[in-house]
């Protein structure tokens, strides 16, 4: 394994959870706190494209046939995609028991309507779907930066339908998604970059930043409302942080660093178990026990964040490290 993998994806999933602890703080009118809440949600957004980079610079370069590809996928998705969609339909209504619909949760996990962020389960099996046609031309390095322009183009074509409402009439929709990370992050991760590109990048990853904090700003101050558009991770932006951030580990991060890749193995785990401990934290149940909920605005929002932060962060951790030394139970956090 690349030895700047499991920084990123502990760090990702770090900035998911932070992601997830703030964003409350956004929907009300733009004060001190919705821009300490912007500035945080905004040094954040890389965390889903980096997770999506780090797994095609793993797999991409790798042959292996279609069959035990698909296995090795296979056991470490299915049983995670049902157990946990499952979960959440119960747990959605977990105040309510008696209003859970069997017929009602298998529709929506059907139409990808389940938990806020099971999304991404829904996105990364349909990226594994496509990983064999990918691979055919991975080793060409023409093919990977073609698709990948095409791509960030497309990113860019989303501005304009933003802003004019115009959409193109070329249909390039093979184009669209999270795909283009995938293959980015294995063009970064397989060859050297120049100084010269290096330092570009890390500029677009600077202005990246400032679009993302300041557009956001902007956009939410015109609308009178929370505007999220340059906070998509799908936002030219966000792919200019995106690269800043994987460019910048690759060359600078050689650690090798026991607790690191235990944290990085259970990363996957945290991203599907934290909600419940957030949940959890500032339920009513817990402030029965304690006698205080703990949410970003506990006490202080500066107080608030970092704790829910760490305790919801360090919680998460250690159930998936338990879970994985249950057997069977692991299957559910590979």
């Amino acid at each position: 394994m690349i030895q700047y993998a499991d920084a990123l994806r502990s760090l990702a999933i770090m900035a998911v959870v932070m992601i997830h602890v703030v964003g409350n703080l956004m929907v009300v009118d733009i004060s001190k706190t919705w821009w300490l809440a912007n500035t945080i949600d905004s040094f954040a957004r890389w965390s889903v494209p980096v997770f999506v980079m780090v797994s095609g610079a793993l797999l991409l370069g790798k042959e292996e046939p279609l069959s035990a590809f698909f296995k090795k996928r296979a056991s470490k998705m299915i049983i995670p995609f049902l157990f946990w969609t499952f979960f959440y339909e119960l747990f959605a209504v977990r105040t309510n028991l008696e209003s859970f619909s069997l017929v009602t949760a298998i529709k929506n996990i059907y139409i990808g309507d389940a938990f806020y962020h099971l999304w991404f389960l829904y996105m990364i099996i349909g990226i594994y779907f496509a990983t064999p046609l990918f691979r055919a031309f991975a080793h060409q390095t023409k093919l990977l930066i073609y698709f990948v322009a095409i791509w960030f183009f497309m990113c860019f074509e989303n501005v304009l339908f933003y802003f004019t409402s115009m959409e193109i009439g070329l249909k390039l929709g093979m184009f669209w998604g999270f795909t283009g990370y995938f293959l980015l992050g294995y063009l970064l991760a397989k060859h050297t970059l120049s100084k010269k590109l290096t330092l570009l990048i890390y500029a677009g990853g600077v202005v990246g930043m400032l679009v993302t904090i300041f557009g956001t700003y902007l956009a939410t101050s015109s609308k009178g409302s929370l505007d999220i558009f340059w906070l998509d991770y799908l936002a030219p932006n966000t792919v200019l942080v995106s690269a800043a951030v994987f460019v910048l580990f690759k060359h600078s991060f050689t650690y090798n660093m026991p607790f690191l890749r235990s944290f990085a193995a259970a990363s996957f785990g945290i991203f599907l178990i934290h909600p419940v401990f957030l949940a959890f934290y500032k339920s009513g149940f817990f402030q029965e026990l304690f006698g205080f909920a703990l949410h970003s605005r506990t006490i202080h929002v500066l107080f608030g964040i970092p704790v829910t932060f760490i305790v919801v962060t360090l919680s998460s951790y250690l159930a998936v490290v338990v879970l994985q030394k249950i057997p069977f139970v692991k299957n559910i956090v590979p």
